[in-house]
């Protein structure tokens, strides 16, 4: 019996270089790039109601304060790469041959989304309060002070995720030959 040797499609050996060809597999078509887009804008428009940057009453208003710079900055770099690991692992799940747990697609972008939102600075810290008595207290202070952080480890998580889609997709792509060397 023979052994198979996989190898990749690609022939660079470079781990960058992978990671831009799965970046340009997945948003070479279309649909992908509106759905990343459209994931985006609408983490965008939550993220900042939430954080009282964006009113839409009585007027259409953005406000951004001197002292919510970096957030702002965070929840944009977020919002971005949320786009991006929902669009990469819904072609993932539409295009992988390989059976794929459901729990995979549970990735850093359900934890980007909870943690990157401040619940304390919104009507979302009344309802914690209200419904969590002193757990909710508790769950909006501290989300109140670590905010900057948890935008940091949401960041870190959705980095960790597209490298984790980018390897699925890379192993998807590797090329399978008889091993002759027996």
């Amino acid at each position: 019996m023979k052994e198979e040797k996989k190898t990749p499609i690609s022939s660079s050996p470079k781990p960058q270089r992978a990671f831009i060809l799965t970046f340009k597999m997945v948003f070479s078509t279309w649909p992908y790039v509106i759905i990343s887009v459209a994931i985006a804008v609408t983490f965008w428009i939550v993220s900042s109601i939430f954080d009282q940057l964006l009113f839409f009453y009585p007027i259409v208003i953005f406000y951004l304060p001197d002292d919510a710079f970096v957030g702002f900055i965070l929840v944009n770099i977020t919002a971005m790469l949320l786009g991006i690991v929902v669009s990469m692992n819904i072609y993932v799940f539409r295009h992988s041959k390989m059976k794929i747990n459901t729990a995979s697609f549970f990735s850093g972008s359900t934890l980007s989304v909870l943690s990157s939102t401040c619940a304390s600075c919104s009507s979302l810290g009344f309802f914690l309060i209200s419904t969590l008595g002193a757990a909710g207290i508790t769950a909006t202070s501290f989300l109140s002070n670590y905010q900057t952080p948890l935008r940091l480890l949401s960041i870190a998580l959705l980095i960790w995720a597209y490298y984790s889609i980018s390897g699925k997709l890379t192993k998807s792509c590797m090329k399978t030959y008889p091993n002759s060397s027996k």
